[in-house]
């Protein structure tokens, strides 16, 4: 069914080309970063670290997209930016497995019950610290966390792509 899907002369993705596939992650890709950064700096909700690890590849993918859209050797890039969505899928994936406590992450990252000997393990302890948990949820949007929606954004994003290619790839290749 979803080749037939893929196959289809009907769909909308049929009669779109890859250059616009990264004008969509270029404009996607800031939209998150923007959105991150105005709810870290005017909401005051700080990242944890596996927040930061989301960062980077859309960084990666906003310098990317111009190249792509420019350049003649779109192919490369949009591999890239397929592998780059899939590391963002992953990470975002761990992420949410950590948030609802189905697996741990690192010590310092997660809230664990330590039991210290003295003040001073604990105080070594606290100072090494984030002041931001991965397995806490700070901020949601409608029972879902940052790292869901990143999660199913970049599953949409890669299932897209795909899609763009299997119609236009031929094209691009040559």
């Amino acid at each position: 069914m979803f080749n037939k899907f893929l196959n289809s002369e009907k769909h909308i993705y049929s009669k779109i080309d890859i250059k616009y596939f990264f004008y969509l992650i270029f404009i996607t890709s800031s939209i998150i970063l923007i959105s991150a950064y105005v709810i870290e700096f005017f909401f005051k909700h700080p990242p944890c670290k596996l927040c930061e690890y989301q960062r980077i590849p859309y960084f990666i993918l906003i310098i990317l997209s111009p190249i792509g859209i420019l350049n003649s050797v779109k192919i490369i890039i949009f591999y890239l930016s397929i592998l780059l969505l899939f590391s963002i899928s992953l990470i975002a994936g761990f992420h949410s497995l950590v948030e609802r406590r189905l697996i741990s992450f690192d010590t310092g990252c997660t809230s664990i019950n330590n039991s210290f000997e003295n003040i001073e393990e604990l105080r070594n302890f606290l100072e090494q610290v984030p002041i931001v948990k991965c397995d806490e949820i700070l901020f949601s949007i409608l029972g879902l966390s940052l790292a869901n929606l990143n999660l199913m954004i970049s599953i949409t994003l890669i299932i897209l792509g795909i899609v763009i290619f299997k119609n236009h790839g031929k094209k691009v290749q040559k």
